[in-house]
């Protein structure tokens, strides 16, 4: 049986890990904040959607309704975040 050896430098495969966990953060990144950008302009739709199609008198219950989704689900993400960033 014939053994290969190959000559594996540690520093490398660890400069090779910090290149790659640094390219996927700076993706992660950019992805939040095409994601912030999109919320914002969804957020700025629907708002606008009510003040065409929902009569003066309701538009405040709409627009409190709406808030009101945004809010808990915004909470229940920080909640599911937390908890994963503290090990629970």
């Amino acid at each position: 049986m014939s053994e290969t050896n190959i000559d594996t430098d540690p520093s490398e495969a660890s400069s090779d890990f910090q290149i790659r966990r640094n390219l996927y953060r700076a993706a992660l990144g950019l992805f939040v904040l095409l994601a912030v950008v999109a919320v914002v302009q969804l957020y700025a739709s629907v708002n606008a959607t009510i003040a065409t199609f929902v009569a003066d008198e309701y538009r405040p219950l709409f627009r409190a309704a709406f808030n009101l989704v945004v809010l808990l689900v915004s909470g229940l993400g920080i909640s599911l975040t937390v908890r994963e960033l503290s090990g629970e």
